[in-house]
Formats: C-alpha cells, sequence, structure tokens
C-alpha cells in the first residue's frame, strides 16, 4: 500500500505539531510531579513517630473496653450456667475483634470457655469452685497487652476473663495511600516519558486510519480501499481485522437466526427444567415401564440419592415402600384420581415423614405419571404437640369440672338435712372454681406463648409496692399451713419497666410452688437484693426438694415431678413455664438450685429502669467497676 501523496503529507504535518505539544507537555508533568514527590517524602517522615503512638494508644484502649463488655457478658451467663452461649460468645469475640486470646479460666488454671475451641478442658461447671475476687490486672509484653478481669459467681466462685490483643505498632500501615500516591506519581512521570519516546512511531499508523474513516465517513465502503499496510504497526493490523469482520457480519447473522430458530425449542425445555429445580418439593416423571425418566433437585435430596443416579433407574430401585409402587402402577394402569401415600423415612441423623402423591398425565400415544415428594415431618410434629397440649389441658380442666360436679350433687342431697355438710360442699365447689380459673388462665398464656401473641404492656412499677400485694395474698395460705412466710426487703428498692400483671403472676407463681411444696410448719423466705442494675429476687423454701433427674425439666410445661408426695398436690405444670417466660420477655432470667428433702431456691433476676441503675449509689457503683 503506498504511503506517500496528500495523505502522508498531511499525517507528517500533524505528527510535528503534535511532538512540538508534547514536549513541552512533558516537562510541566516532570516539575509538578517532582515537587509532589519531594512534599510527600518530607510529610512521611514527618507523620511516622505521632502516628505510631496514637496508633498504640489507641489500639489498648479499643482492647480494654471490648474486654469490660466481655467480662460482664460472661458473668452473667456463668450465673446462668449457659456455658455453651458462654463459649460461642468468647468464640466470636476473638474473631471479631482479632484478639490473639480470649478465654474464661478457674483460679487452678482450669479453661472453660477459649476463643480456640481445642484449649478448653472444663466441660461442666462444678458446683463450687472457690477462689479469690483478685481485682484486674494488666500486663505488656512487647507488642501485646493481656487484661485480666475477676468474674464473680455468687455462692460458686470467682473466674477471671483473660484477653490477648495486639497492638498495632506498624505505623507505616496508615502511610499506605501517602505511598501509592508517591508510587503512581513516579508511574505516570514514567509512563509520560514512554508515551513522548514511542508516540512518533505511532501517529504515522493513528494518521492513516483517521484518513480511513474520513473516506468511510464520505460513503466508501470497498474493504480492499479501507485496508492499512500492516507495517504501520499493530493499530494497522488491528484495523485490517475489523474491516474482515465487518465483511464476514451478514453471514454470521444469517447462521445466527437459524441458530436462534433452532434452539427455541431447546431453551423453553431448559428454562422448564429450572423452573422444577426451584420447587421445594420433589418431582419425578415415571414411565410405562415405572423408569424414572426425570428428577428434579428436591427429589434427589429428598431421597437421599444423587441427581444423576435417579435418572433412567427404576422406581422399585429407589423407593421401595410397596404402597408408593402401587400407586405408581394403578395411575399407569387408568386410574384417574391420583393417590396420596406417607411413608415414614430414615435419614441417619434424622427421621422424618415423606408424603408422595402420584398423578396421571396423559399423552396422544402414551402414558406416565408424576411423583411429587413432600416432607410433612414438621406438620405432623406441630400436630402431635397440639394433640398431646389439648389432651393434657383437657386432662387437667376435667378433674375440678368432676370435683365440682359431685359436691354439688353433695349439696343437693343435704341441702336440708346437714347445713354443715353444704357450707363444706360450697367451700369445696368454691376452690375447685378457683382452680379451674387458675388452670384456664394458664392454658390460655400458653396458647398466646405458642402462638407469639404474648405481648408485654410495659409500665414503671414499683416493686416494694408489688411484693407488698405478694405478701398478703400468701399469707392466708401460709397461716392455714402453719408455715413462717418470711420477706427480708431493703428499705427502698428500686422502679423496674415491666408489665405489672405479668411479672406479678411470674411471682405468685413461684411464692406459691413454696408453699404448696413445703410441708406444714416450715418456711419459706422471700429476699431481694438490687446489684449491678439487677433486681434478684429469692424464693427460697424447706419444701420436699427437687430431684437432679426432675431439676433439669421444672420448667417444661405440663411437666409433674416423679416424686410419690408429688402426686397429691394439685396442680398443672404451667406456672414455672409461665413465669420463666414471663421473666424472659422482660430481658432477665430464672434460676434453681434444690436438694431432695432439704427445699428448693428459685431466684429470679430482673434488670431495673435505667434512670434507677443510675441511683443505686457509690456500693452498685464500685461493684459494677469491680465487674460484678
Amino acid at each position: 500500500m503506498r504511503t506517500d501523496g496528500p495523505i502522508t503529507r498531511r499525517l507528517f504535518a500533524a505528527r510535528r505539531d503534535i511532538l512540538r505539544g508534547d514536549s513541552v507537555l512533558a516537562v510541566l508533568i516532570f516539575v509538578v510531579v517532582s515537587i509532589f514527590l519531594v512534599n510527600l517524602i518530607a510529610s512521611i517522615w514527618h507523620n511516622v513517630h505521632f502516628q505510631k503512638d496514637l496508633q498504640q494508644e489507641a489500639s489498648l484502649e479499643n482492647a480494654k473496653v471490648v474486654g469490660g463488655m466481655l467480662a460482664k457478658t460472661g458473668e452473667v451467663l456463668l450465673i446462668a450456667d449457659e456455658l455453651s452461649m458462654l463459649r460461642r460468645t468468647v468464640t466470636e469475640a476473638g474473631l471479631e475483634h482479632h484478639l490473639h486470646s480470649c478465654r474464661v479460666v478457674f483460679p487452678d488454671g482450669g479453661v472453660v470457655a477459649h476463643s480456640d475451641p481445642a484449649a478448653i478442658d472444663v466441660l461442666d461447671l462444678p458446683e463450687s469452685w472457690g477462689g479469690d475476687a483478685r481485682g484486674y490486672s494488666e500486663t505488656r509484653d512487647g507488642d501485646t497487652v493481656t487484661f485480666r478481669f475477676p468474674l464473680a459467681v455468687p455462692g460458686r466462685g470467682h473466674a477471671f476473663m483473660e484477653i490477648t490483643a495486639g497492638l498495632n505498632s506498624k505505623p507505616l500501615a496508615q502511610l499506605e495511600p501517602q505511598t501509592a500516591q508517591m508510587a503512581i506519581a513516579c508511574l505516570a512521570l514514567a509512563t509520560m516519558l514512554l508515551v513522548q519516546r514511542h508516540a512518533r512511531f505511532r501517529l504515522k499508523a493513528i494518521g492513516a486510519i483517521h484518513d480511513a474513516l474520513s473516506a468511510v465517513t464520505e460513503g466508501t465502503d470497498d474493504v480492499s480501499a479501507l485496508e492499512l499496510d500492516p507495517e504501520l504497526g499493530t493499530e494497522a493490523v488491528a484495523w485490517n481485522r475489523l474491516l474482515g469482520e465487518k465483511h464476514g457480519q451478514q453471514v454470521r447473522e444469517a447462521i445466527e437466526h437459524i441458530k436462534v430458530s433452532m434452539c427455541e425449542e431447546s431453551e423453553a425445555r431448559i428454562e422448564l427444567t429450572r423452573m422444577c429445580d426451584v420447587l421445594p418439593q420433589g418431582l419425578m416423571l415415571v414411565n410405562e415401564k415405572l423408569c424414572i425418566e426425570y428428577a428434579n433437585g428436591a427429589a434427589a435430596v429428598l431421597l437421599q440419592a444423587g441427581r444423576d443416579d435417579l435418572a433412567d433407574r427404576e422406581l422399585a430401585h429407589v423407593i421401595d415402600d410397596p404402597d408408593v409402587l402401587q400407586a405408581a402402577q394403578d395411575v399407569l394402569g387408568g386410574a384417574a384420581r391420583p393417590s396420596v401415600v406417607e411413608r415414614p423415612c430414615d435419614g441417619g441423623t434424622t427421621a422424618g415423614v415423606l408424603r408422595f402423591t402420584v398423578r396421571p398425565i396423559c399423552g396422544d400415544d402414551s402414558r406416565s405419571a408424576m411423583v411429587l415428594i413432600e416432607d410433612v415431618t414438621q406438620q405432623r410434629i406441630a400436630e402431635a404437640a397440639r394433640n398431646s397440649f389439648l389432651a393434657k389441658a383437657a386432662h387437667e380442666l376435667r378433674t375440678p369440672l368432676t370435683n365440682i360436679r359431685l359436691y354439688v350433687e353433695n349439696a343437693v342431697d343435704h341441702c336440708g338435712s346437714d347445713p354443715q355438710a353444704v357450707a363444706r360442699s360450697l367451700n369445696v365447689i368454691n376452690d375447685e372454681s378457683r382452680r379451674l380459673e387458675r388452670t384456664v388462665s394458664e392454658v390460655l398464656s400458653v396458647s398466646e406463648i405458642e402462638a407469639g401473641s404474648f405481648d408485654l404492656q410495659r409500665d414503671d412499677v414499683r416493686f416494694d409496692s408489688l411484693m407488698e400485694h405478694v405478701r398478703a395474698d400468701h399469707e392466708a395460705t401460709a397461716q392455714k399451713k402453719n408455715i413462717t412466710l418470711q420477706f427480708d426487703m431493703p428499705p427502698k428498692l428500686p422502679v423496674v419497666s415491666a408489665d405489672r400483671d405479668k411479672i406479678s403472676l411470674a411471682i405468685h407463681n413461684l411464692v406459691g410452688n413454696a408453699l404448696k411444696y413445703t410441708p406444714d410448719n416450715g418456711r419459706v423466705t422471700v429476699s431481694a437484693t438490687v446489684e449491678s442494675g439487677r433486681i434478684i429476687l429469692d424464693v427460697t423454701d424447706t419444701g420436699i426438694g427437687i430431684s437432679k433427674d426432675d431439676l433439669s425439666r421444672v420448667f417444661d410445661k405440663f411437666y409433674r415431678a416423679t416424686d410419690r408426695r408429688v402426686a397429691d398436690i394439685t396442680g398443672s405444670g404451667l406456672g414455672l413455664a409461665i413465669a420463666r417466660e414471663i421473666v424472659g420477655l422482660h430481658g432477665g432470667f430464672i434460676s434453681v438450685e434444690s436438694e431432695i428433702n432439704s427445699g428448693s431456691t428459685f431466684t429470679l433476676v430482673l434488670p431495673v429502669a435505667e434512670e434507677d441503675a443510675q441511683n443505686e449509689g457509690p456500693n452498685a457503683t464500685a461493684r459494677r467497676s469491680d465487674g460484678h
């Protein structure tokens, strides 16, 4: 291809103008970048020492704050005996805050929680472990610092939250943006020099391409006339390749149109397969020979088989239930109505119930069946739980109704001859009706809990006034059984943000249970303390106690202890379950300690209102600063 003539002369003239402007621009860029680099280097060396001290101090304060918060949380979880939650909290804190180590240790060195689960050597909390409450300590070793926070578990002992964190002693890491700017400036300077050096070799090809584009604008569409000499460089080669692609564009469009027409049916089938794969139910297509022609992903999961393993296999080799096989045979044999079969399945680690629905699919010259597989395990579990709940509730309601009916008949029989018998019958009817009312209220509360509609109507509640009402309500019962009912309350109790009716119900259940399961001439003590922004209410009795086997289930709905002495005491088994739910909704918790024949202690912990927590006095403030 010719490179002289008018086009070439115009190209060289433009080239001289561009080179002259590029030289001036290169000098200006060089000066500006040099000044910038000098200032940047001076700024880096000026700030390095200041940033080092600042970052280490910030790292130290951050680790201390994280340790203090984690110590408070760990103490609460130790008191509640929530080891799994404590360990998970320690592990997540170590990962989230990039701690070297985070652990909870006993005074004897036993590790009960660690950010590295392999380092745990105490699996269960002992009844007590002793130890003294040594104060907070801080140890620094090079670039690491270890904080030691004391944890106090009332009645059991002391433990320590140890956190080891690294100090950020790499101030140069903060200088990465400036270093990057310096590198960019150097790269820009080098790039400018390289562009200026090689620009003269590329301007020739660029000018030729410009002239070719002008020819296209003027209407020239001859590919051979627009081609450039490949010796002009890679730009000319790329330009010639684009022209070649233009030449075959119409042919490719025609071919693509044919491909689209041929693939429309295939794409529709693929789209249908994708739609079936997103279904949560398993779906299989079975032909007349009882062979599986198609199975979606959910079917493979529910049948615990690979999806590729299901294709072209006989249905009998995948499902060994004869009822399902017979339903498929009936549908393929001409049955018009679908068949539904449910069967239990064992998945190795879990068991459940699968429902198979077999429906006919009629074609022009063939017949096939669709097998729909659903996991109905949760439905069956819910139905079983509902039936159990109704059965137990009906049993608890039938007993007082039967007693009422019997004593009504007795009162009717002696209404004229024995007034004392009538009075006794009326007293029993009154007691049973109150029992029936309590049972119905408890059942309704459980129903609200199960339905998620057990809402709180919070208000400011004076706890000392609430406890006076509790004392007044239970004094008669205590006097009737000759039980000493003692309330040990501080001079002033704070205000709590709570639902008065529901929190009163929870406390009534605890005190009522203590009186119910304490023999005559016994003692029930209700005491309250305020610590660390919480009210701690202890209900202690000298009753029959709770065995270790029953202790873990006393808060289950409808559960009654297996002790034979409990059989003669009336109760629905719902009071403690409702009390725990109420206290949990208020942000607190209930725990129990008991020994058989030695009595029990139920502990209720509630957070107080924030403004009252701030007014607890210097003693409470000192306790919180010590980590209690």
